[in-house]
């Protein structure tokens, strides 16, 4: 049988494996397209649903913020248990944001998605929950619905809550009320000083005293220069270095309300001392001036250096620095040395200084590049200067890391407190009081220049000035009504006319002299202002030194050097033969020679009353022989038509309001010791009925426990008029203020453990009155000096803070605890009190008053979950 052959078929030809390759390269191509498909459509997915959840954070902050503001201003109710639900809204055509209230989370979704609500635009597209936690604290939870990154359709819910504690103080209401008031009338001793402005002309003193040697240069002024930027709005001072004329030495504060450049050289050094006293550096300079030595990062500036200059030397027992400090020193020099310039170096053993803000000190290369950056946080600091008071670099590293923080109830700080005019020079934001000179070399674009004096001191006589005329006054200048202006003249004028210095705000007129202040011609000078200061001296019979040939490390001769004190700087001094002593006689005098001369102190124009705060006692002479004193007191009732000094009317008032005084801390009563209240001052020395007592203790402390402090009136300053975690406290401990008059300035008083502090002046309510709608009312008052936080510590309501006024309290026929929350709480609109600004009929600044509960901002800002 014949075998049969079957001839296999080659699978693995060209064509075949082409089609087999060409298969499975297909196949893996949709499995790989498949895939990548599937993974883009998950990483889409991701994308939106991440941008979703950026998306709805970004709509729960917004509307977490716009909370925020509405609850800071009222205009939302925290629930008192369980949840409100709000929702934030605008309306075409209106800027003002719309609020919707509801009680559950449902209806405010169903407010949302209602088709009439299309049009509104939904802040955040979300509702608020605002949620009361056990613990007595809220939870505030921003919900949204955003689809427009989600392409699933399912949405994303977006949520975003904060915590936060709610805090409750007392606050007053106002409403402005058709009444009169009227305290009895008790002066009070006065603790001004009068300031030394960085644009002070002239150091009357010093001037006075080498005008009557016939030495020396007659011309002396503290700056030599100024200069200018920012189109004029920026003014620098310029001082006088040693070998320009003289340095800056005085026992007066040092205050440059301007930034401060220094040009000391190798022949010449910029020099500021303020023996026992402090100097400030308060000005804040950004401009090219300083730009184009240095570069952008100085900024803010109070002080620097001429480019590649010599330093500066400060000698003071108290510096305050309220801008940051560039310099850029030639070799071997330092920016600022410090040392102490003082009395009392065996105790204080060092300088306390302080920066009212965030500061940097920078020390610049010659390519004005920065090599060191010292920083200080706002704050207090001593520096101690060893046993020898050995100069140090305010601009080293090592002189920081010396720098001690302290606290205003500390030792060192307690030592400067009575120096501390800081608070003095701001107004109650913290913001420095529009302060000028009464000569003004340069002056800030915009602003109306004081030029009430010449460069030298001497009064300005120019007819068509805004300060002297040669018939009576019809015109004003409206640019001075927010003014505080410091006039230290250094000789009474001789031409007849109309002298008129004014300020809006306050005027402080400085006669330091060993002459009288005479009038010798037909003059008729006048002050106008809200609050006047007069400083007439030095005192009788005070000692004044004055060198004229004090050698420099060259053994040349640059003069002069004046002081007020017994105590010199340094053993030279008064070793010196070239040293003479000049007893001030008939200094503190304001003399009448000319019968028809005037000297008056009147309101501001237009206005009905003001302050007259005498620093001395001084004694007015009028040219028919007569003469009186008038001492150094606050007075609050001048009649409105002002009082010529040259006048009987004059010596009657003055005569009348004079009364015994004492200060706090004399030994015959000790309420005050070293600047603190003296807890355990003798019972029998708190009774000081007879006289009109400056309680000042400036380091505040602990009034004695249910001790009854009694005078005629009452005056407290406790603290130095800081605030914040700075502000010095003082305790009431049940203990009581009884006078006709009492009033207080405080930083802070507290209650503790339960115990307030009780005022009583029903004694004087017959002649400290208060009319209302014609009807007169019984009650007590109480006048604050300045702004004064009361702390309850009460959980519900911790304080409230007073504004300056007199406030009366109707019904009050006895004690009443100012640090009792009950006490505040019961006025309302049926029984409120009544405060003025300042007194005198028909004053706008009459009030009725409510008190009210009000919560303390809350800030959310770091506080999200």
């Amino acid at each position: 049988m014949k075998k049969l052959h079957t001839k296999k078929r080659r699978i693995n030809s060209k064509k075949g494996i082409s089609m087999v390759l060409a298969i499975a390269l297909a196949a893996v191509l949709f499995l790989s397209t498949t895939t990548f498909l599937s993974i883009a459509m998950l990483q889409q997915k991701e994308t939106g649903t991440t941008m979703n959840s950026r998306q709805a954070y970004v709509s729960a902050k917004s509307a977490l913020d716009i909370a925020k503001e509405l609850l800071n201003d009222g205009k939302l109710s925290l629930p008192d248990s369980g949840s409100l639900y709000y929702v934030f809204y605008y309306v075409e055509g209106d800027p003002n944001v719309h609020v919707e209230e509801f009680t559950s989370s449902e209806l405010a979704l169903k407010w949302i998605n209602n088709p009439s609500h299309a049009s509104y635009t939904i802040i955040g597209n979300a509702y608020i929950k605002i949620t009361k936690n056990a613990d007595g604290s809220y939870t505030m939870t921003a919900v949204g619905k955003e689809n427009k990154y989600d392409y699933s359709g399912d949405g994303n819910t977006g949520d975003l809550s904060t915590k936060f504690d709610v805090k409750y103080n007392l606050v007053e209401k106002e409403e402005i009320a058709n009444l009169t008031m009227k305290q009895k009338t008790i002066t009070s001793p006065t603790g001004n000083k009068f300031l030394m402005l960085g644009d002070q002309t002239s150091f009357s003193l010093l001037r006075s005293v080498r005008k009557t040697l016939n030495e020396g240069d007659t011309t002396f002024r503290t700056l030599q220069d100024y200069d200018t930027d920012n189109d004029n709005k920026s003014i620098i001072y310029i001082p006088k270095n040693e070998a320009g004329s003289t340095p800056l030495t005085t026992c007066f504060p040092l205050v440059f309300d301007k930034a401060v450049k220094s040009t000391s050289n190798g022949d010449s050094r910029l020099k500021f001392t303020a023996y026992d006293n402090g100097i400030y550096f308060l000005g804040n300079y950004t401009g090219s001036k300083v730009k184009s030595d240095y570069n952008s990062e100085a900024v803010d500036i109070s002080f620097y250096t001429n480019s590649d200059a010599y330093g500066t030397a400060l000698e003071c027992k108290y510096l305050v620095i309220g801008g940051n400090m560039v310099c850029r020193p030639a070799t071997g020099e330092s920016g600022i040395t410090l040392k102490y310039s003082g009395s009392s170096y065996n105790t204080d053993k060092g300088v306390v200084i302080y920066f009212t803000k965030d500061c940097k000190l920078m020390t610049y290369n010659n390519s004005k590049q920065i090599i060191k950056t010292v920083e200080y946080k706002k704050g207090y600091y001593y520096i101690n200067l060893g046993d020898n008071n050995t100069a140090v670099d305010l601009f080293s590293e090592n002189t920081k890391k010396s720098a001690v923080k302290i606290a205003t109830n500390s030792e060192e700080y307690k030592r400067v407190n009575s120096i501390d005019m800081y608070s003095s020079m701001v107004d109650t934001n913290g913001k420095l009081k529009d302060i000028h000179s009464a000569y003004e070399g340069n002056w800030e674009k915009g602003k109306e220049r004081v030029y009430i004096l010449n460069d030298n001191g001497a009064f300005n006589t120019d007819p068509n000035s805004s300060s002297y005329s040669n018939t009576p006054r019809t015109t004003f200048n409206k640019g001075w009504k927010d003014y505080y202006i410091y006039c230290s003249p250094s000789e009474m004028p001789t031409a007849s006319g109309y002298y008129d210095m004014y300020s809006g705000k306050e005027f402080n007129y400085l006669w330091y002299n060993i002459k009288p202040m005479e009038f010798n011609g037909n003059i008729d000078m006048s002050i106008h202002s809200s609050n006047i200061t007069l400083s007439i001296g030095p005192d009788e019979k005070e000692t004044v030194y004055y060198n004229n040939k004090i050698k420099n490390s060259n053994g040349n001769t640059y003069f002069p050097y004046s002081f007020n004190q017994t105590i010199l700087p340094t053993s030279d001094f008064a070793t010196d033969s070239n040293t003479q002593k000049f007893t001030a006689e008939g200094s503190n005098i304001i003399k009448q020679i000319n019968s028809s001369a005037s000297f008056s102190v009147k309101p501001y124009w237009n206005e009905k009353s003001f302050t007259l705060k005498v620093v001395n006692d001084f004694i007015v002479e009028m040219s028919d022989g007569t003469s009186y004193t008038v001492k150094a007191d606050d007075y609050t009732d001048i009649p409105e038509t002002g009082l010529n000094l040259f006048s009987n009317d004059a010596k009657k008032y003055f005569e009348d309001h004079s009364t015994s005084r004492v200060d706090s801390n004399s030994s015959s009563i000790k309420w005050v010791e070293d600047n603190a209240i003296n807890t355990s001052v003798d019972s029998s020395n708190l009774d000081q009925s007879s006289s009109v007592v400056n309680f000042k203790a400036t380091g505040g402390g602990t009034l004695k426990e249910d001790g009854t402090y009694k005078g005629r009136a009452i005056y407290c300053d406790f603290g130095n008029g800081s605030s914040g975690k700075d502000a010095i406290v003082t305790y009431g401990n049940n203990a009581t203020l009884k006078a006709d008059v009492v009033s207080i300035g405080a930083d802070l008083l507290e209650r503790k453990d339960g115990k307030g502090l009780r005022i009583n002046t029903y004694s004087a309510h017959k002649e400290s009155t208060c009319v209302v709608d014609g009807n007169p009312i019984d009650g007590s008052m109480l006048q604050i000096t300045r702004k004064t936080t009361l702390k309850f510590n009460d959980t519900d309501a911790d304080s409230i803070t007073l504004s300056p006024g007199y406030y009366f309290f109707p019904g009050i026929t006895g004690d009443f605890d100012i640090l009792s929350k009950a006490f505040w709480e019961k006025w309302s609109s049926s029984n409120p009190y009544y405060k003025a600004e300042k007194l005198g009929d028909g004053t706008k600044a009459y009030k009725k008053v409510i008190v009210t509960t009000k919560m303390d901002p809350v800030d959310f800002e770091g506080k999200y979950f």
